[in-house]
């Protein structure tokens, strides 16, 4: 098989995990504590009235984004209870690792020039000055989407707990899950 061939297959396994993942996602909000709205409303969950409105300008890897603030100001956005494969930083003598383009454009495919709201947990910052947030997005006929869920049933992130801010833990440690048995992402490629 060629390159090419290669990686257009990649590619479409990725659509296939992350749509199914994306399903299985909104056919579950309902059933997350009523956390988010339920398919087809566009109100906001009671859960995001102190979030803050940004716009995605960048994606810099399957974790991380940059926002443009209300304010003007841009941020980089780091998001709370995942941790994607990593891209290579040559400079930073980070190695790329397995399914990190795929996480990257899985986040891109989510996220990319879309209004977010970014929900705060107990932590503002990371040790790398990024802010730190749980992001939706969404709002429209579907409801609100929690990308590092969406990401995580992708099998394009992990779950990770960074406490104390563990606000959605549970929800992702089950997501992951579903990918794991299911091998979506990383766990049927890596």
């Amino acid at each position: 098989m060629d390159r090419r061939t290669r990686s257009s297959l990649i590619f479409l396994g990725l659509v296939v995990a992350l749509v199914a993942g994306v399903l299985l996602i909104q056919a579950a909000s309902t059933a997350d504590h009523g956390r988010e709205s339920a398919p087809g409303s566009s109100a906001r969950p009671a859960v995001l009235d102190d979030a803050e409105i940004a716009t995605v300008v960048g994606v810099s890897d399957g974790d991380t984004i940059r926002v443009r603030l209300a304010g003007g100001a841009v941020e980089r956005v780091r998001y709370i209870g995942i941790d994607a494969p990593e891209l290579s930083h040559p400079e930073d003598g980070i190695a790329a690792e397995c399914h990190g383009d795929e996480a990257t454009r899985a986040n891109e495919g989510l996220v990319a020039r879309q209004e977010v709201l970014l929900e705060r947990d107990i932590s503002d910052r990371d040790r790398n000055g990024r802010l730190l947030r749980h992001v939706w997005v969404g709002g429209g006929g579907g409801g609100w989407l929690l990308v590092s869920r969406a990401l995580v049933a992708g099998g394009h992130a992990i779950a990770r707990s960074y406490p104390p801010d563990t606000h959605w833990d549970s929800e992702l440690a089950a997501a992951e899950e579903v990918a794991r048995r299911a091998g979506a992402g990383q766990w049927g490629a890596c």
